[in-house]
């Protein structure tokens, strides 16, 4: 089984939000608000950092990743290549 995945300040929002539902359930009780499902996240969620979140939304860094680190979230396995062109 793969380690898991770490979180850290430069953690894209987006990217996170799509790694496991409970990271969107763990940031909407962090006081992120503008997580509600990661298709309905922020449009600012493709560009920010879980730091960027952290000084907009006046949240403790520590708090943030601490609780994403916690729930031993495992990298999915990267989708297989589709098969290169025959021609």
């Amino acid at each position: 089984m793969p380690d898991p995945f770490v979180f850290k300040p430069d953690t894209n929002i987006l990217q996170a939000l799509e790694m496991d539902d409970r990271v969107v359930e763990a940031l909407k009780s962090l006081g992120l608000k503008c997580i509600d499902k990661r298709q309905e996240a922020c449009v600012a969620a493709e560009v920010e950092t879980l730091a960027d979140a952290s000084r907009y939304h006046d949240i403790p860094l520590e708090n943030i990743l601490s609780a994403l680190n916690r729930l031993g979230v495992v990298p999915k396995p990267p989708s297989p290549d589709p098969d290169p062109d025959p021609d």
